[in-house]
């Protein structure tokens, strides 16, 4: 009986070892996988999900937008300020306008 508990220990000893290696290779092949690339943007690592991804690009993209839209509503603060004799009319003009003569 003790033989057989010592052969079963030994069995459970050498299973738990081939485990331990096989998560321990499956964790170094994530972390290899997780790195950060070379020139990886701060808002973009720590991420692991598409949906992540998705967030900071969605969140990215509006505020490129918001800064276009400021810089274009300040460029037509200039034109007026730098034109105040005349009367310019910015009705219907906008980011994705195009202006014409």
């Amino acid at each position: 009986a003790l033989g057989k508990a010592e052969k079963d220990l030994e069995d459970l000893r050498a299973v738990h070892a081939e485990e331990k290696k096989s998560l321990e290779e499956e964790l170094g092949k994530l972390k290899y996988i997780m790195a950060p690339a070379e020139g990886e943007p701060a808002s973009a690592q720590g991420l692991t999900t598409r949906a992540e991804l998705i967030d900071v690009i969605k969140s990215l993209g509006e505020k490129v937008v918001s800064g276009v839209t400021y810089g274009f509503e300040n460029a037509v603060a200039q034109m007026k300020v730098a034109n105040s004799g005349l009367e310019l009319n910015t009705d219907g003009i906008g980011v994705p306008k195009k202006v014409e003569n």
